[in-house]
């Protein structure tokens, strides 16, 4: 039952990772926006893996720094698409 939890714990890990590093590819090769659905949704997901990943492993610094990232996108996402003029 441990190994099961520490693969699962991994398999968090990872996937944060994935979503966090996709987002950042397909903004660097232009096939998203900084302002995208698609872009901020990713790195929401992406960051919130993260942060349990961290918290599991008592990385404080990657937990802060990941929450601040989370915070800044989620306020993307509301700016964008439910402030409009």
């Amino acid at each position: 039952m441990l190994s099961l939890r520490k693969y699962m714990g991994e398999a968090v890990g990872w996937t944060g990772a994935f979503f966090s590093l996709s987002a950042f590819s397909l903004n660097s090769m232009g096939l998203t926006h900084g302002q995208s659905l698609e872009y901020l949704g990713m790195n929401i997901v992406g960051c919130f893996f993260m942060i349990l990943y961290a918290a599991s492993k008592k990385a404080h610094a990657s937990s802060v720094l990941n929450t601040i990232f989370l915070l800044v996108a989620v306020i993307a996402l509301v700016r964008a698409y439910f402030m409009q003029p």
